[in-house]
């Protein structure tokens, strides 16, 4: 019992061991990090004091005319660049105001479209009596039994559309009259 209690004694110290040598060894290489850093920034103040600072200077004969000039056109470059996207997007505006009014229109005319519909319900519109036609072979056939029909048949309306004949389209109920 006492060999296996001094066994897991020596294991724990084994790692102990390890553990605080790890832990020295990560603290000694911040600690050089760090000294080197501070011995960098060291040298590099101790260099701005020493070394004299050097100002850009122009040439000796600059011209000025040309610099003012180059100056004005990258002015003129970039308003004009502005001016292109102010105009941009004035025409984008105009569009969607435009659209906007159309929709604005559609509404309205939907709205009054919605009260004609709730307005010719109640209004009978009476049609002229249509006048009575003779009775054709073609016409017979499609008339059967005592159910007599005021409607020509298509074939009748195409061809009397072709033909450019005087074809009356009556609106109120949509029937083609002779």
């Amino acid at each position: 019992m006492n060999f296996i209690f001094g066994l897991i004694v020596l294991a724990l110290t084994i790692i102990a061991v390890r553990v605080i040598w790890a832990t020295l060894w990560q603290t000694f290489a911040v600690l050089t990090l760090v000294i080197r850093r501070v011995k960098l920034k060291m040298a590099q103040r101790n260099l701005k004091s020493v070394t004299p600072v050097a100002l850009p200077c122009l040439p000796a004969q600059a011209d000025w005319d040309m610099m003012a000039e180059s100056v004005r056109y990258q002015i003129q470059r970039r308003n004009t660049g502005l001016d292109r996207e102010a105009n941009r997007l004035d025409a984008q505006l105009q569009a969607k105001l435009k659209t906007l009014e159309q929709i604005k229109v559609d509404i309205q005319i939907a709205k009054l479209e919605q009260e004609l519909q709730k307005v010719r319900p109640v209004m009978v519109v009476q049609a002229p009596e249509a006048k009575k036609r003779k009775r054709t072979k073609a016409s017979e056939s499609v008339v059967s039994g005592e159910n007599v029909s005021n409607v020509p048949h298509q074939v009748h309306q195409l061809r009397a559309a072709l033909k450019g004949g005087a074809v009356k389209v009556d609106n109120a109920n949509g029937i083609v009259r002779h």
